[in-house]
């Protein structure tokens, strides 16, 4: 019953410190993480425990779904660097610099148990990552290029983990060659399996007709693809990802189907995260309590390791900016010394990090009773800390000047309002003869305005609204139109999949109203800015 009462106050914390961290504009998930800590060393306050090895299966299949469904496959061929470079190089240098870092602070660690507590702190985590850098405001392009890198690093470091546990376990050599090949097995299968179960999710999505069903059956499916994986020793992590691209961008989804299970899958990420940032909180305590008379030392090797990790991805992101600038790169980052700064600070690491420290037995090393402190250490240093201080910095860096962004939603307006004109003009006789020249002369009017914008017609307004009970089909189809449009647009490689999302969510709620009152409402996609 403690644990059942720690989990319900977790989540109503995670409700009420996020409400702050919107109004304050702070990153909420290392709010909260402040908050839980203090709390439980009050007398009677229970801490949730969950078995180690559940702490991954639980909380990581919901919350890389959540994430994979908002990128893209356009995306992802854009950024195929990010993922060599960032997801798998950078993550093997990290592996690598801490691991004789390790060795150099703790006498007596072996190879392959400095190797287990390298793979663990070296991937930032995807949910961390996203969850802070959202409310600070950063820059959607270098938002896009995190969540790339987060989405798939998490596979490089946990192969690693799972070679060099078996070699620390049995006090043997680790062996390098056996690690490649396990890496790529579990890579091209997991990439096999996410695509076999991506396109039969959605054969089986576009034959259920009820939304409601549609959605439960994505909340289940990723649970069992990450069980299916571990089952046949692939990445569960690259499988998840691979399926939630493939199924929606197959899924013949509606209007309701998009806005619904954004809805959904927002609450879900926001609980999971709050609780799973508590949990990182609640660690305080028991770490604390094992460590014992050595927590100093182990907070010591903790801030170094935190130091070089960022050494590490500091010097790569100068590396990679350099690339990027050389081949003359527009849509990934960092593209200027300011978004090193930025990308090399938000290297959070998060829940991966804790769950696979905590996973490392006691018979693996003598320096077991030091492990969680060096962790949760890694973790403040990495994202509490980075995480308050994400908003000044992004403030000091004056990141909004860079190149992209804005002018991509209006391009997507653009060619939106192109597609409903496009439809207006073949369907209009058609559907509506007598509103016909009416709404034609309307979006011309419209199409005017965005070259010249002069003040609008009031009388031409009036019309408009006096014509649109006539026109309610065509006005149908042309808001189809338009969306189809931005779906197709979706796919492509120079637009940020967060930035068609926004400008078809419009259109989805004027569709849904369309559909629930046979009236839909203007939008600002139909009117010029001002």
């Amino acid at each position: 019953m403690g644990t059942f009462i720690a989990i319900i106050g977790l989540l109503l914390a995670t409700v009420f410190v996020a409400a702050i961290g919107e109004r304050t504009g702070l990153p909420w998930p290392a709010l909260l993480t402040i908050v839980v800590a203090p709390v439980i060393f009050i007398p009677g306050v229970d801490t949730v425990s969950i078995p180690t090895h559940l702490i991954l299966p639980i909380f990581l299949p919901p919350l890389l779904w959540s994430l994979a469904r908002r990128t893209s496959w356009g995306q992802i061929g854009s950024q195929l660097n990010v993922v060599v470079t960032m997801s798998v190089i950078l993550v093997f240098l990290t592996i690598a610099a801490l691991t004789a870092t390790a060795m150099w602070m703790l006498p007596g660690l072996s190879l392959a148990t400095a190797m287990v507590l390298a793979a663990a702190i070296a991937p930032p985590d995807p949910v961390a990552v996203d969850a802070v850098a959202g409310p600070a405001g950063i820059p959607k392009r270098i938002t896009g290029t995190l969540q790339t890198e987060g989405l798939f690093n998490d596979a490089a470091s946990i192969v690693t983990f799972n070679v060099a546990m078996a070699a620390a376990v049995a006090h043997g050599e680790v062996d390098f060659g056996k690690g490649a090949l396990q890496f790529l097995y579990a890579a091209v299968v997991a990439v096999l399996v996410g695509l076999v179960v991506g396109r039969l999710a959605a054969v089986f999505a576009n034959t259920v007709p009820d939304s409601v069903i549609r959605t439960a059956f994505t909340w289940v499916l990723p649970f069992a693809i990450y069980a299916g994986c571990e089952a046949i020793e692939a990445s569960g992590v690259i499988a998840i990802v691979i399926a939630a691209v493939e199924m929606s961008s197959r899924s013949a989804m509606t209007a309701e189907d998009r806005l619904t299970g954004h809805s959904f899958w927002e609450t879900v990420e926001l609980l999971f995260t709050g609780v799973a940032f508590g949990l990182i909180g609640m660690s305080v305590r028991d770490a604390m309590d094992t460590a014992g008379t050595h927590i100093w030392q182990a907070v010591q090797v903790g801030v170094v390791l935190s130091l070089v990790a960022f050494a590490v991805r500091f010097a790569w992101m100068w590396v990679l900016c350099k690339m990027n600038q050389r081949k003359g790169r527009a849509n990934v980052s960092p593209l200027r010394m300011q978004e090193v700064l930025l990308m090399a600070w938000a290297g959070m690491r998060g829940l991966v990090t804790l769950a696979l420290v905590l996973a490392i037995p006691a018979s693996a090393t003598s320096y077991h009773r030091e492990l969680s402190v060096i962790a949760l250490t890694v973790l403040t240093c990495t994202m509490v800390i980075p995480g308050l201080l994400l908003p000044w910095l992004v403030d000091k860096l004056d990141l909004q000047n860079g190149p992209a962004g804005d002018k991509d939603i209006e391009e997507l307006n653009q060619r939106a309002f192109d597609a409903a004109r496009k439809a207006v003009r073949e369907h209009g006789e058609e559907y509506a003869p007598e509103a016909y020249a009416m709404i034609q002369e309307r979006l011309d009017s419209i199409a005017e305005q965005r070259l010249q914008d002069p003040e609008g017609s009031e009388e031409r307004k009036a019309a408009f609204n006096r014509a649109r009970a006539g026109a309610a089909q065509l006005q149908t189809v042309a808001l189809r139109a338009a969306s189809r449009e931005l779906q197709q647009a979706r796919r492509e490689r120079q637009y940020n999949p967060a930035d068609v999302d926004a400008v078809l969510a419009d259109l989805d709620r004027l569709i849904l109203s369309r559909e629930r009152n046979a009236l839909a409402a203007p939008s600002r996609i139909w009117e010029p800015e001002r």
